[in-house]
C-alpha cells in the first residue's frame, strides 16, 4: 500500500537512466470498484507527458521509481483535448467526497492506492488530520488512523462543476441508489455547485424527484447553474405544485423563457396554480388529480389507476366525479378499497359521499391542521360550483406547519 501524496515524490525512470518527475495519475473510475490506474503523467523539459501504463515495466518503492521502457515515447498532454481518464491529484485529491454508506460528506485529503510491479489499484480516501499532516511535513509525518479512511467502492466524488460530466470525466454514478430524499439532504448541506453536479449523476426521473425534495433555496441555486435545456427538462419532470413554487421565484425573464419551452400539459398546470398566492390552499395544492366518473366500473378504474401511478403527483385517494368531463365532486375512494371491491360494481357504489372539501382561496395553515387532524391523504379542492380543481395533499399540510428546514418537508407519504 502507498499514499497518493507519497508516490507523488517518485521519478519516472527508463533503461537508459532518463529521469523525468511523476506529476499524477490517471484511472478509469468506471472499469472496476477498485480503479487500476491507466496512465501516468510527468514533467520533462517543461511538458506533462504521459505514458499508458503498459509502458511502465516496474515499481521501486524503496528507490521511489517508477521505471518505464522510454521516458522519450510520453505523448505531451493537450489541455485543449483534455485527459481520457480522472487525475487522482488535479481532479480526486481535495474533492469534496460522499461515504454512501454513512451519508457523510468531507474533503479527500489523501488517496491510497495497492501498488504492485504490474499494477496500481485505488482503494482507499484518507480524510483524516494525519493525511493533513502527511502533506504539510512532505512525509515527515507517516501517521493516521484506519477510521479516517473510507472504503472507495463506497465512495462518490464532487469536484464542483455541474458541467464535469458532460465532459466525459468518470464517476461512480452510484450515488443514484440513495433514496431521492437522502440524496436532497445531502445537496442542502454540500455547497451548491456540489449540489448542482451532484444531480447531474442521477437519472433525469430521480434527478427532478432529488430537486423537489430539497429546500426552495436550494432549488434555485441548482437550477440556474444548469443550462436551458437540462434547467426546462428537469421542471418538466417535477410535480406541477413544486415546479410552481420554483418557477415563481426564478427572475421574471426567465420565468417567461422557461414556460414558453415546458410542454403545453405541463406549462398550465403550473401557470393555474401560479394564479394564486402562496398562502393560500391553491398555492399548495395539486391538480394533477386522479379523478374517474362514479358510472365507472371498478375493474376499469384499477386500469386507470395503473396508468396515473406513473405521474409525478400519484397519491393514495381517488377523487369520484360526475363524468370523465364533468368534475362535480361526488365522492372519494382509497385504494384499499377499490382493490377490496368487485370487479363490476360501479365507483359510485363504493365510494365515500360524504366528502370535505376546501376552498382554493382558504388559508394554507389553517387547511393544513384540518389536513393533518382528519388523518387523510389528501382534501379536495372546489371551485364555487363545487368542481374538482386540485387536493391538498399530507406532504403539502406539513409542509406549512414545520419549519423549512425540517426533514420532514422532505417526505413523500404516498409517492
Amino acid at each position: 500500500m502507498a499514499m497518493l501524496s507519497e508516490l507523488l515524490k517518485f521519478n519516472v525512470v527508463d533503461a537508459d537512466g532518463r529521469r523525468a518527475r511523476l506529476r499524477d495519475l490517471e484511472v478509469a473510475l468506471l472499469d472496476d470498484e477498485y480503479p487500476r490506474v491507466t496512465g501516468i503523467h510527468f514533467s520533462s523539459n517543461g511538458s506533462t507527458l504521459r505514458l499508458d501504463w503498459e509502458a511502465v515495466t516496474g515499481v521501486n518503492s524503496s528507490a521511489r521509481e517508477i521505471r518505464v521502457s522510454d521516458v522519450k515515447a510520453g505523448r505531451k498532454v493537450s489541455e485543449k483535448k483534455g485527459v481520457a481518464g480522472v487525475l487522482l491529484k488535479g481532479d480526486v485529491l481535495d474533492a469534496l467526497i460522499i461515504d454512501l454508506l454513512s451519508r457523510r460528506t468531507t474533503r479527500a485529503t489523501d488517496l491510497r492506492l495497492d501498488v504492485s510491479d504490474d499494477c496500481m489499484e485505488l482503494k482507499a480516501v484518507d480524510t483524516g488530520l494525519g493525511a493533513m499532516l502527511r502533506r504539510i511535513t512532505r512525509g515527515a509525518f507517516r501517521g493516521g488512523k484506519n477510521r479516517d479512511m473510507f472504503d472507495w467502492k463506497y465512495v462518490e466524488f464532487l469536484r464542483g462543476d455541474p458541467q464535469a460530466v458532460d465532459s466525459g470525466a468518470g464517476y461512480h454514478m452510484r450515488i443514484g441508489r440513495l433514496p431521492a430524499g437522502e440524496i436532497a439532504q445531502i445537496a442542502d448541506y454540500i455547497p451548491y455547485l456540489h449540489a448542482a453536479e451532484l444531480l447531474t449523476l442521477i437519472a433525469d426521473e430521480k434527478a427532478a424527484l432529488v430537486l423537489q425534495a430539497m429546500s426552495i433555496e436550494r432549488q434555485v441555486q441548482v437550477i440556474e447553474e444548469f443550462d436551458e435545456e437540462e434547467a426546462v427538462g428537469l421542471l418538466t419532470l417535477m410535480s406541477p405544485d413544486r415546479a410552481t413554487d420554483l418557477v415563481g421565484r426564478l427572475h421574471v425573464p426567465t420565468m417567461k423563457k422557461y414556460l414558453a419551452l415546458i410542454p403545453m400539459k405541463q406549462r398550465e398546470r403550473i401557470i393555474d396554480l401560479l394564479r394564486y398566492p402562496e398562502d393560500s390552499v391553491g398555492g399548495v395544492m395539486i391538480n394533477n388529480t386522479l379523478c374517474i366518473g362514479d358510472g365507472t366500473t371498478v375493474k376499469s378504474a384499477r386500469q386507470q389507476v395503473r396508468s396515473h401511478s406513473k405521474e409525478r403527483d400519484f397519491i393514495g385517494v381517488i377523487f369520484v366525479t360526475e363524468s370523465a368531463n364533468n368534475k362535480t365532486l361526488r365522492g372519494t375512494l382509497t385504494l384499499r378499497a377499490l382493490m377490496d371491491a368487485e370487479d363490476d360494481e360501479k365507483l359510485s357504489e363504493v365510494m365515500d359521499p360524504y366528502v370535505v372539501t376546501l376552498n382554493p382561496q382558504d388559508n394554507s395553515v389553517d387547511a393544513a391542521y384540518r389536513v393533518m387532524t382528519g388523518q387523510i391523504g389528501a382534501m379536495a379542492v372546489t371551485d364555487p360550483d363545487g368542481k374538482l380543481i386540485g387536493a391538498m395533499t399530507i406532504e403539502s399540510a406539513i409542509s406549512q406547519v414545520v419549519s423549512p428546514g425540517s426533514a420532514l418537508n422532505a417526505v413523500k407519504v404516498f409517492s
